[in-house]
């Protein structure tokens, strides 16, 4: 076991402690569990006994290639919708999708960045036909109605959906809904999507998978503050962003419970401390204190957890 993946083991045995404590606990918890996210970044970059996050998509796209000449229905008659595909992770993420076989439906707010990152998608894979741009504000309910609407007027499975969008520490804000925009945008907006394709995911022939990004921040808060939500004199933008991802852990696990039995599976992630468009919010002397080129890692390393847990073998049928 490599220095790296032992950090990594390490974190995840206080991050499952931590979850099953009391609340205290879960807050000051945080701290090495952030601590240890940290190292991890640095060595991940330093250790070459790391498998490459290259290898390790490449990998998972195989496997998925391997499961689909089994299956009931081929990658190639399936569905994967990924919020916030035009960069970053969710981009990663898309290319990833659309090399194993899947037709992927680009979810962006803004459908120019949407287009030209399928042109470069097409660049870089050679496939024509298989990304496709469709608009979605998570910051808007009526987005988010017309967008489900759309998907059912296909009269098509969902076989895999990645909740994949999301804003961090911006200024105060409220979405077309009037919600803190953080908090509308994270979960609501994704609680609405995912419920609203509830039975094109149930339907899926050979199961289907809901894969939700969300954050070591949640790890900030013991609970949900709705006041800190509903009235703007409590907003603090970490404060917030923690809640917001908090709540999608929170949505996971009830979803997964309500699931069960439905070949239905969600699972919910912490990318890593990833240099990505969420940075745009944060000073640059909050970066600076993040020693940026040391600590975060390439956007293609954030990807590699939601592409494991959309296309692993290893992960099927487990929630």
């Amino acid at each position: 076991m490599s220095l790296a993946s032992l950090i990594n083991w390490l974190q995840t045995v206080i991050s499952n402690r931590t979850l099953r404590g009391p609340s205290i606990v879960q807050y000051f918890g945080f701290v090495p569990v952030w601590v240890c996210d940290f190292i991890f970044g640095i060595l991940n970059k330093i250790d070459v006994t790391v498998p490459s996050p290259l290898s390790r998509i490449d990998r998972n796209v195989l496997d998925s290639r391997k499961q689909s000449e089994t299956n009931k229905v081929p990658n190639e008659q399936k569905l994967a919708i990924v919020t916030g595909a035009n960069s970053g992770i969710g981009y990663e993420t898309a290319k990833a999708l659309g090399r194993a076989g899947f037709s992927v439906i680009m979810a962006c707010r803004n459908v120019e960045l949407g287009t030209q990152a399928v042109a470069r998608l097409e660049r870089q894979t050679g496939l024509t036909e298989t990304f496709t741009v469709m608009q979605l504000d998570l910051a808007s309910l009526a987005s988010i109605d017309k967008f489900v609407k759309d998907i059912k007027a296909r009269s098509r499975t969902v076989d895999i959906l990645v909740n994949n969008a999301g804003i961090m520490a911006c200024p105060y804000a409220q979405t077309a809904d009037g919600i803190e925009m953080q908090f509308g945008t994270n979960h609501v907006g994704h609680f609405a999507l995912t419920v609203g394709l509830l039975d094109e995911l149930k339907n899926a022939a050979d199961g289907a998978r809901v894969v939700v990004v969300a954050s070591i921040a949640a790890f900030m808060q013991m609970e949900i503050d709705y006041q800190q939500i509903d009235e703007q004199a409590k907003y603090h933008k970490y404060q917030n962003y923690g809640i917001s991802k908090l709540a999608n852990v929170l949505f996971a696990t009830a979803l997964a419970r309500k699931l069960e039995g439905t070949r239905v599976t969600v699972n919910v992630l912490h990318p890593g401390t990833i240099a990505t468009q969420l940075l745009r919010h944060m000073s640059a002397s909050t970066v600076g204190v993040m020693a940026q080129q040391l600590v975060l890692d390439r956007v293609v390393t954030g990807a590699t957890t939601s592409i494991h847990l959309a296309l692993s073998s290893d992960v099927k049928d487990q929630t």
